[in-house]
């Protein structure tokens, strides 16, 4: 086994890695971006499946099974057999409009695909589109989140790049299947990303105004900050994601640190990477991306002064590694690995075996 913390896979592209993905089982790694070859991978020896692309790759998802998995390709979603590349059936969304995220809902019957402005859903063995499909009034889909049991979805909503270009935003929760909104937070600027808690009856959210607020799915009511509450520090935060058992949080902010916070009241429990006493802040770089680990003990985060750590839920770090600038993170459903996209590779680092960080 070799040391946490060693790339373990180095999967060349030819230009940037936006989209990476795991198999349910960990076996395979899929990267694609910018180049003209989405490319598949055993994790155990890299063995491997090349599949042709526009060159707009921005979202990869795996069934449920792991038989497929889905591409979102510039105008177009397409579903592959995981073993081969071969598209099962492909097709646009919207003509003349690109598409940004796919997910499978658990069962696998269904695929969500998503536009600056729509949220689409079609039958993931046939393509037939499922309406009704959901249409944003004012557009950025900035980020997509789906719960658990596939029957809500988050988005979070920018409204600057709307017609009258207004700095707002908002996030919102609606039923999948009708459409209907079920809550919305309106904070005072543009809402960056989104995440369901396990059980999807909260809403974790970052917006442009500064703030880092959790909400009731159902209704949309605030449970922290309280009305008037202001940090001390502003930490712009712009990636946020939910421990598997919900009872912590992990957010990533511009001052270079990823806080984990306490779920039910959004109090503070560690932060990485950790400043030594005394010492004055070297000015980390932005934090991009953010992701708890499958088993909740520990967190990873990406930053602009291309950096990616791991650490534990009060910010020691497991491992720091130095990376091409980061442009997709995720854990592998067993943990081992941590998989990355960056300009011109993907990479797998290798988390270790399964167990506590000390």
């Amino acid at each position: 086994m070799s040391q946490p913390g060693t790339v373990a896979l180095d999967v060349q592209h030819d230009g940037t890695v936006q989209a990476i993905a795991f198999s349910p089982d960990s076996t395979l790694f899929a990267s694609g971006g910018s180049d003209s070859v989405l490319r598949v991978r055993t994790t155990a020896t890299g063995t491997a499946v090349d599949v042709p692309s526009a060159g707009f790759v921005s979202s990869i998802g795996f069934s449920p099974d792991g038989a497929t998995f889905a591409v979102a390709d510039f105008e177009e979603v397409s579903v592959r057999n995981s073993s081969t590349g071969s598209a099962l059936w492909h097709g646009p969304v919207a003509p003349g409009t690109s598409v940004n995220s796919v997910r499978f809902t658990p069962d696998g019957r269904t695929l969500v695909a998503a536009t600056d402005a729509v949220v689409a859903r079609f039958d993931a063995a046939t393509g037939a589109p499922i309406l009704p499909w959901i249409t944003v009034d004012t557009p950025l889909i900035a980020d997509l989140d789906l719960s658990r049991d596939g029957a809500r979805v988050a988005l979070a909503i920018d409204e600057r790049h709307g017609g009258d270009h207004r700095l707002a935003g908002s996030a919102r929760v609606l039923d999948l299947a009708a459409g209907t909104e079920l809550g919305r937070l309106t904070p005072d600027n543009a809402v960056f990303a989104v995440a369901f808690s396990p059980d999807g009856s909260l809403v974790l959210c970052c917006a442009a105004d500064d703030t880092t607020r959790m909400f009731e799915a159902e209704g949309g009511a605030q449970l922290w900050p309280a009305e008037g509450e202001v940090d001390d520090e502003v930490t712009a935060p712009s990636c946020v994601a939910f421990d598997p058992k919900g009872r912590w949080t992990v957010v990533g902010g511009s001052d270079g640190f990823a806080r984990i916070l306490e779920a039910e009241s959004g109090v503070e429990r560690g932060r990485a990477p950790k400043l030594a006493p005394g010492l004055p802040d070297p000015g980390f770089g932005a934090v991009t991306h953010v992701a708890f680990s499958p088993d909740g003990k520990a967190a990873a985060s990406a930053s602009i002064d291309n950096v990616v750590r791991l650490f534990n839920l009060d910010g020691k770090e497991h491992y720091a590694v130095a990376t091409d600038e980061v442009l997709a993170m995720g854990f592998s459903p067993d943990g081992r690995w941590l998989g990355l996209g960056c300009w011109g590779r993907a990479l797998l680092i290798d988390n270790g075996e399964p167990g506590p960080i000390g």
